[in-house]
């Protein structure tokens, strides 16, 4: 297969102008056939979220879909075609990025299968990698946060954007796996419906609120997310609530204070539902954790399966 034309893309274009050498992007194509371009100066990783298409270079034409996952090095060339519905996420980022004395990347089980590449030159790349539902809908709601903080104009964004992106580095490392595990646009949209939620767990949701912002109908949205989480999404909505209160009741804050401000109306229901989740009350919650009888850690086991 030869390559007649293509499009050189340089790092320059995507982080000129901050000291952090990491973007994202969400394609959504018009056409059945993407041109054939060259990263320059930065990797690619591609996290597929819904549709097909043939990852294409000189050496293979590769078939790709949901749950999908692949990284392209600095110097690689490829392209999309058979384009139907293909929607995914481009990480573009500086390997520098990864170089942190306090984490060690390549001790995960991912590491040897995403950054190992494949072929020589233009045609280097990982191999095909998946990950399951439940993991893409992890990732999908990093993947959010991080774009969320990469607002230059917010104290700290820069941190908590890097920050982030190892966090869901991490997470990718430890659960990719080489074989096709063929998962669906569920849990991308799940994904999104946990990330509105973490961001805002105190706001007012329904399912059909829920079910309406990705798309789905109520029974639908209710069926894929407790099968693609383990609960169901009113129950995933209050153990976020009570994380957020776990952690505010660390500080004076006083209890019906912490009830309002992490989506309780009612003080007497809040107290319930914390004793119902962890064994203690909210008020006993905190005189234990003044007398350093009790770790926030030792609640949070509790609430599995929060991420």
């Amino acid at each position: 297969m030869r390559i007649r034309k293509q499009t050189d893309l340089f790092g320059s274009r995507f982080f000129g102008g901050t000291d952090l050498p990491l973007k994202i992007y969400m394609h959504d194509y018009k056409s059945a056939t993407d041109k054939w371009h060259r990263h320059n100066e930065f990797y690619e990783l591609v996290i597929v979220c819904s549709g097909t298409a043939h990852n294409e270079n000189t050496r293979r034409s590769e078939s790709v879909h949901a749950g999908n996952v692949f990284l392209f090095p600095s110097g690689s060339v490829h392209r999309y075609t058979g384009i139907r519905n293909f929607c995914h996420y481009n990480i573009l980022f500086q390997p520098s990025l990864l170089k942190i004395d306090q984490v060690n990347l390549a001790s995960l089980p991912g590491y040897p299968l995403l950054f190992q590449f494949q072929f020589e030159g233009e045609d280097r790349c990982s191999p095909l990698l998946s990950v399951d539902e439940t993991v893409l809908s992890r990732l999908v709601s990093m993947i959010e946060t991080i774009l969320n903080e990469c607002d230059p104009c917010t104290a700290g964004w820069r941190e908590s954007a890097y920050f982030e992106f190892m966090r869901m580095l991490v997470c990718l490392l430890r659960y990719c796996v080489p074989q096709d595990v063929g998962i669906g646009q569920n849990a991308f949209q799940i994904g999104r419906a946990i990330r509105a939620m973490e961001k805002d767990c105190a706001r007012v949701f329904t399912l059909k609120s829920l079910a309406d912002e990705v798309h789905m109908s109520p029974s639908s949205f209710r069926h894929h997310f407790t099968e693609i989480t383990g609960i169901p999404p009113g129950e995933y909505l209050l153990k976020l609530r009570i994380r957020k209160a776990i952690l505010m009741l660390t500080s004076p804050t006083s209890v019906s204070s912490v009830a309002l401000q992490s989506g309780f109306r009612d003080n007497n229901y809040f107290s319930r539902q914390f004793r119902k989740k962890t064994g203690l009350s909210p008020r006993e919650f905190q005189k234990k954790y003044r007398n350093m009888q009790i770790t926030v850690q030792d609640l949070l086991a509790k609430l599995s399966p929060l991420p």
